[in-house]
């Protein structure tokens, strides 16, 4: 149980952060939801009324620094620590190579790869203060074993596993583990339209990961893995150790 332990997850009004969230208030944290979008409050409350522990959400925008920094002081002003970060928040535009613009690179890339450094910077010199912290990034498995059509999103995903393994080296002395997690073929309101169903046939287990699956990985890795760092784990159903 992680009763008077403080979960943060970004991306956290939907999918797979709403789903990590619930896992963390299962297991008795005081969790804060934290997504741009103003019905995260609203989605908190929903959580609220059937765990124990303190759960709210909080409006904050990963691709602006102040909006950070206001969210992180928010969180140490009501619970006074903050013991596990997610740092889920992500999207991206899916096209051949080729057909990528600059602007569907840019935006990609502002908020998968530099959402996350921007919050892994503010998480960090937070932990340094307090004296201990455990961050885990969102990856994807679509950017190692990737099906095609996803040049912006693997750069990104790519990036955050690389920062990921930065970042524990540099601060593994401090008391604080980053690592990332890698979701397989999970179905989300991000990835409706067919995509999955033209993916599934390379899943050994033959079916999706669910988010609430993956979301139990997250929080082992966050709250019980207690001597890695720098590492990013695979969910996947066997992709990786298949060939299709």
């Amino acid at each position: 149980m992680l009763k008077d332990k403080v979960a943060m997850v970004t991306g956290a009004a939907q999918g797979i952060g709403f789903a990590i969230s619930e896992e963390f208030a299962k297991q008795g944290a005081d969790v804060v939801l934290a997504d741009y979008n103003p019905k995260v409050t609203d989605v908190a409350k929903t959580l609220a009324g059937k765990y124990d522990g303190k759960i709210v959400g909080l409006v904050m925008n990963v691709m602006d620094n102040d909006s950070i920094q206001a969210g992180l002081d928010q969180i140490m002003a009501d619970f006074g620590h903050l013991d596990y970060v997610m740092n889920n928040a992500g999207g991206g535009t899916l096209k051949p190579f080729a057909e990528l613009t600059d602007k569907d690179f840019d935006s990609t890339i502002d908020l998968d790869l530099r959402g996350t450094f921007r919050c892994m910077r503010a998480e960090i010199k937070l932990f340094l203060k307090q004296g201990f912290g455990s961050i885990v990034n969102t990856g994807a498995l679509g950017s190692i074993y990737n099906p095609g059509g996803m040049g912006a999103y693997n750069a990104a995903k790519n990036g955050i596993m690389g920062m990921t393994q930065a970042a524990a080296v540099d601060y593994a002395a401090d008391n604080i583990r980053v690592n990332c997690v890698a979701p397989g073929l999970t179905k989300t309101p991000l990835n409706d339209g067919g995509f999955l169903e033209k993916i599934l046939p390379t899943v050994p287990m033959k079916r999706y990961e669910t988010a609430a699956e993956v979301a139990k990985v997250f929080v082992f890795v966050a709250s019980e893995a207690t001597f890695m760092t720098g590492q990013t784990i695979l969910s996947d159903g066997g992709v990786s150790v298949g060939l299709k």
